[in-house]
């Protein structure tokens, strides 16, 4: 019996709470209604306004910015020196990298001519300009970016500067790119030699043999192999 009496009891506690809970609920709701309708309200008219910004202008400016990418990247494929200003500035008729940059600047093509932008720096000698853009450059484009860091490392290793390119090194070898990636290896493979960490130097030279088989035949990585095993003892 007296079992049975407190089963009944907590049961009944039980309900009280449910129904206290839920009366508390009501009389909440009921007291903020106003406030919660206009939370909600805001935040619909948000999403709806976004959805209609992205659709109607920001798809439309991204869209006219990549058709205008066309000539500058000609530019910079020609390679020589006016025609690496031209990509930048561009002329009368052409607008530069630098224009659809700083024109377009919520899109998407904006951020990739700021990458060529530093690639056109890069190639006249201006370095510190072409670091500055390149630094710019925003992870949307995946196997861009990571030749971004990439140079972005070689830039660093010019100056000295061994934990910085080998940070960027590291970051540029996540990409699977069978060109790049491989070389960038090599790279950082050579940047820990010079540190005397023969186990890192080896780990990245053995990535090559095991991801990039070719590319491993073709630079004639075996070597360095070797000599990376005979320095870590193994």
């Amino acid at each position: 019996m007296a079992t049975n009496e407190k089963l009944g009891s907590k049961k009944t506690e039980e309900k009280e709470e449910k129904e206290n809970f839920i009366t508390k609920t009501i009389s909440f709701f009921n007291k903020y209604s106003n406030i919660i309708y206009g939370v909600v309200l805001a935040i619909l008219i948000i999403a709806l306004g976004y959805i209609l910004f992205n659709r109607f202008y920001l798809q439309k400016k991204n869209h006219e910015a990549s058709a205008m990418m066309t000539q500058p990247i000609n530019w910079l494929m020609a390679g020589d020196t006016a025609s690496l200003n031209l990509a930048l500035e561009g002329n009368d008729e052409y607008s530069g990298f630098l224009d659809i940059a700083n024109n377009y600047k919520i899109t998407k093509t904006s951020n990739t001519a700021k990458y060529y932008a530093g690639l056109c720096y890069l190639k006249l000698g201006q370095k510190e300009d072409a670091m500055d853009y390149l630094k710019k450059f925003k992870k949307r484009e995946d196997v861009l970016w990571y030749a971004c860091q990439a140079t972005i490392g070689d830039l660093y290793d010019e100056q000295g500067d061994e934990s910085k390119a080998i940070s960027y090194y590291e970051k540029a070898i996540k990409s699977e790119d069978p060109y790049f990636t491989p070389i960038t290896l090599f790279k950082l493979g050579q940047m820990y030699e010079r540190k005397g960490d023969w186990k890192k130097a080896l780990e990245s030279y053995q990535t090559i043999e095991d991801k990039f088989y070719s590319e491993f035949q073709k630079m004639g990585i075996g070597q360095y192999v070797e000599r990376a095993k005979n320095q870590a003892g193994k």
